[in-house]
């Protein structure tokens, strides 16, 4: 069976909207809240505001979950000596990562990618592609790339020339996932909305399961790694 980019999406799209719908998501420009964390609304709001070393930076995040399904928004501005970035990291998992939809946007351009499992547990199966170009299909070695950081170097495939592109057009801001662990990891309201399930991001080696996590890590200003949930 083929696979159809704009099938997944509408699908993809739809679940995250209705997942998320109400109350409906509103980043506020003109908040002038103070302080590191503040939880609106239950555990499943989060306000962040710090201070990274490429600016000032707020998040606004939503969390949905049940059972083994997540959806995560999460929206956020960067001011860098009066520069302001908008920044867009989403996610959808299901069945507790074994398929996992996301979308990563600054301004006004997206990188887009699908990860699911394949028949072999120590392999899996990646979709990338950028705006509305063509997707890139690849199988990753799930361990290989846990060990080295080095997606490229972990593909899987006969022709041995297959590279993924996790940038595209966007032009994100200078600041790594340390970078967001270390000004807001420790934060009380993020601990409130994982639920108490925090990632460092560190797996033992052979841990797959920290496969999806490491993976939203190398994608440049994704802010997931925040929210990731360590299982």
């Amino acid at each position: 069976m083929s696979f159809e980019r704009r099938d997944f999406l509408k699908v993809g799209t739809m679940g995250m909207a209705t997942a998320l719908a109400t109350p409906a998501f509103a980043f506020d420009e003109t908040s002038t809240a103070k302080g590191k964390g503040e939880l609106e609304g239950g555990s499943s709001w989060l306000r962040l505001e710090g201070q990274l070393d490429a600016g000032h930076m707020v998040i606004e995040a939503r969390s949905f979950e049940e059972n083994g399904d997540r959806a995560v928004i999460m929206r956020s501005k960067l001011d860098t000596k009066g520069v302001i970035v908008d920044l867009y990291s989403g996610m959808f998992s299901y069945d507790h990562e074994k398929t996992i939809f996301a979308v990563f946007r600054d301004n006004h351009h997206s990188t887009s990618m699908v990860v699911s499992d394949t028949d072999d547990p120590k392999i899996a199966r990646l979709v990338v592609w950028q705006d509305t170009g063509a997707a890139t299909v690849s199988e990753v070695d799930k361990e290989k790339f846990i060990d080295s950081g080095n997606l490229n170097d972990s593909i899987l495939d006969a022709k041995g020339s297959t590279k993924i592109d996790v940038l595209g057009k966007r032009r994100p801001p200078a600041f790594t996932w340390q970078d967001l662990e270390k000004e807001f990891g420790d934060d009380p309201a993020l601990l409130q909305f994982m639920r108490g399930n925090r990632s460092r991001h560190h797996p033992a080696k052979g841990e797959l399961r920290a496969f999806a996590c490491h993976l939203v890590i190398i994608f440049p200003n994704s802010t997931l790694t925040l929210a990731w949930q360590a299982r």
